[in-house]
């Protein structure tokens, strides 16, 4: 199973996350936020160590499968809960903007990963993913692509 894979590797890096990733991901951030309005409830969906928080300066919901990933982001000024991307423990439209960086690919099956985010989505979502994966086909058919962005290592969809 994928996710007891990825929940033992992201457990098993926590510590050296951010000083391997941090400046990575704040590329990202900078790259995929610049010029967007987050108003309301957010969601940091595969939130990691809360690099996201920190990079906001803003409180912030967060989900990751990794216990270890999570304490980090606690940390961070996120609230925090543990859970698989594909199974959400939200109601539909929760969160005004969910903001998901460099998760898609880490989970069994994007397409309920993707469900998902439509289920508990308000308003926004901003969403990347490795651009050495194609998801590009799941997400137009299930989304109303607004812009599509390279983030670094990542290709990058507002939705």
């Amino acid at each position: 199973m994928k996710q007891k894979s990825i929940k033992k590797k992201y457990d098993l890096t926590a510590d050296v996350y951010d000083e391997r990733y941090k400046d990575i991901q704040f590329e990202k951030f900078k790259l995929m936020l610049q010029d967007i309005q987050l108003h309301g409830k957010i969601l940091d969906h595969g939130c990691g160590t809360g690099l996201l928080a920190e990079f906001l300066n803003t409180p912030l919901f967060g989900i990751d499968i990794s216990f270890k990933m999570l304490k980090r982001a606690k940390q961070r000024r996120e609230l925090v809960v543990q859970g698989d991307l594909e199974h959400l423990p939200f109601k539909a439209r929760a969160f005004d903007n969910i903001l998901s960086f460099t998760a898609l690919q880490n989970t069994e099956h994007p397409d309920k990963a993707l469900n998902e985010l439509k289920r508990i989505s308000n308003r926004k979502i901003i969403l990347t993913h490795l651009a050495k994966f194609d998801f590009s086909k799941q997400i137009n058919k299930k989304f109303d692509v607004q812009e599509i962005r390279q983030a670094g290592e990542d290709i990058g969809f507002i939705l």
